[in-house]
Order: C-alpha cells, then structure tokens, then sequence
C-alpha cells in the first residue's frame, strides 16, 4: 500500500509540473527555455551538433522526458495494482495520451498554441516509457535459468 501512495504521489507531482509548465504564458515560457539552454546548451552541442542543439529541440526534449516518466509512474503504479501486461500498458498509455491532450487544451488558454506534433511526441515519450518499465519488470522478475527448460539441474 505505501508503494502505490508514493507511485500516486509522483504521478501527480509530475502531471502537475507538466501542466504547471502549459500554463505558463510565452514570455515566461521562453525565458525558462532560455535559462535551461543557458545551463545545460553545450551538452545538447556535444550531443546534438551545434546546428541542431536549439530551445525548440530542448522543449521537444522536455516533452517527450516529461512524458516518458509519466508513462513509466504510471505503468507502475498499475504493476502495483496487479495489473500488468500488453493490455496494462495500452490502458496506461491511453491514459497519457488522454493527458497530452490535455496539456495541448491547457496551452491554448495560457496564450501559446496547441500543436498535435506535440501530442504525437508525448504519446511517443509514455510508450517509450511503458515499454522500458515492462521490460525492465519483465526481466527482474525471469525465473532464474539458462533460458532453455533444459539443461543442468542444481544438487
């Protein structure tokens, strides 16, 4: 029970700074993207090239890691619920997209437009994240093995 009280929490700490983040108007919009570019713009360089490291690819970036966490909270939060699986992670992944949406909506009001690629991004930044948590949780809880079913057995 305290894993799904500190799992919720998060979740909704993060969907709070996600749509904290919607609706903030432009101007405070762009300096915060500014400042982050100011501080962490040269390792974006290194990454990215320095043509390409811009603020319009560390917002995207920004969209898609907000998300990708959402989706792995989320999708933990159902593991813990006992629920699991492909139809776990499509019902987690509906979720987040019902979410991104909203944070688009969120965006029109605060006087700075909607754009679908960003929903796209963030639905694209939740699978990701689901998929790494299933995996992740696949693979801890293999029986221990050499994989096959056969094989030596330990005396």
């Amino acid at each position: 029970m305290r894993k799904r009280r500190i799992l919720t929490a998060l979740t909704l700490i993060t969907l709070c700074l996600i749509w904290g983040h919607s609706a903030l108007g432009q101007d405070s919009s762009a300096a915060e993207s500014g400042w982050l570019f100011e501080h962490i713009g040269g390792l974006l360089r290194l990454i990215f090239g320095p043509e390409k490291a811009t603020e319009h690819l560390l917002r995207k970036l920004a969209h898609f890691g907000e998300f990708f966490l959402l989706g792995a909270e989320m999708y933990l939060l159902a593991a813990e619920c006992g629920r699991t699986g492909i139809a776990a992670a499509f019902g987690v992944l509906l979720r987040c997209n019902f979410c991104a949406f909203l944070d688009e909506t969120i965006q029109i009001f605060s006087g700075r437009g909607p754009d679908i690629k960003d929903v796209w991004l963030d639905t694209f930044g939740s699978a990701s994240g689901i998929l790494i948590t299933l995996l992740i949780l696949s693979l801890r809880n293999r029986p221990a093995g050499n994989g096959s079913g056969k094989g030596r057995t330990d005396k």
